[in-house]
C-alpha cells in the first residue's frame, strides 16, 4: 500500500461533533513543532493527488468537555498536512475511542487524523507519554527499516486496529521513542513525555537518514 492511500479514515466516525474554533493555548506549543517539521517537509501534501501526510497531538485533559478514563488529545484536523500552517480551525479534540470497537469521539471544527486511533494507542501505553509526532520519509523509513529500529509489521496498515495493538506492544513502559511503520510507507512515529523529546528524535534520524 503506498503512500497515495493515506489520508482516508477508516474508524467509526458517528460520533464526531462540531464545534467552535479551539482556543489557541490547546495547540500553540504543538503548532511550533509542526511548524518545525513542515518545513523540513516532513509533514505536508503527496502531489498531484493533493493527500496530506504527517499528524501532530497533545494529551490533554478535556474532562469538562467528557467523563472517560481513556487518554484525551489534540490532534490536526484531517487533511491539513498540506497547510503552512494550523490554527483553531484545524485542530481538533479527541475526547474518546474505542480500540476494540475502532471508533473516536471528537470534538471540534473539524474531524480527527485518519490516525487518531494510533495516537490513541501511544497515550493508552504509557501515561507518561504527552505528545505524539507523525511524519513522512521515503529515506527515513528506509534507513530505519535497514537499521532495524523498532518497526510495526510490514502486513498491518495504518488506521486500523491491528496497528494500534502493534504499536502498544513496541511501546509497552516506555516514556520516549521512535518506530518505523513498515505497513505503512514512509510513516514515523515518535513520543515522548515532552515535545522536545519527541522532536528531537525526529530530528535525530532526519539528520542520519535526509529527509
Amino acid at each position: 500500500m503506498g503512500p497515495i492511500n493515506d489520508g482516508v479514515i477508516k474508524y467509526d466516525r458517528g460520533r464526531y461533533e462540531k464545534s467552535a474554533p479551539l482556543k489557541t493555548d490547546e495547540f500553540r506549543d504543538l503548532e511550533k513543532w509542526r511548524d518545525t517539521l513542515h518545513k523540513l517537509k516532513l509533514i505536508g501534501e503527496y502531489l498531484p493527488e493533493k493527500i496530506g501526510y504527517g499528524n501532530l497531538s497533545a494529551r490533554k485533559n478535556y474532562l469538562s468537555i467528557h467523563q472517560t478514563e481513556n487518554p484525551q488529545f489534540v490532534i490536526s484536523g484531517t487533511q491539513t498536512g498540506g497547510l503552512e500552517s494550523l490554527d483553531g480551525e484545524t485542530y481538533t479534540r479527541v475526547l474518546d475511542f474505542d480500540l476494540k470497537e475502532n471508533w473516536a469521539q471528537v470534538n471540534g471544527p473539524v474531524e480527527a487524523s485518519s490516525e487518531a486511533l494510533t495516537h490513541a494507542a501511544v497515550y493508552l501505553s504509557n501515561p507518561q507519554i504527552q505528545c505524539v509526532f507523525h511524519i513522512h520519509s521515503k529515506p527515513i523509513w528506509n534507513g530505519m527499516i535497514e537499521e532495524n529500529y523498532p518497526a510495526t509489521a510490514e502486513e498491518i496498515p495504518y488506521g486500523t486496529t491491528d496497528m494500534a495493538n502493534e504499536v502498544q506492544r513496541l511501546i509497552q513502559n516506555k516514556n520516549s521513542g521512535i518506530l518505523v511503520m513498515k505497513g505503512h510507507e514512509d510513516g514515523v512515529i515518535s513520543y515522548g513525555e515532552s515535545f522536545e523529546d519527541a522532536g528531537r528524535l525526529i530530528l535525530e534520524v532526519y539528520d542520519k537518514f535526509g529527509g
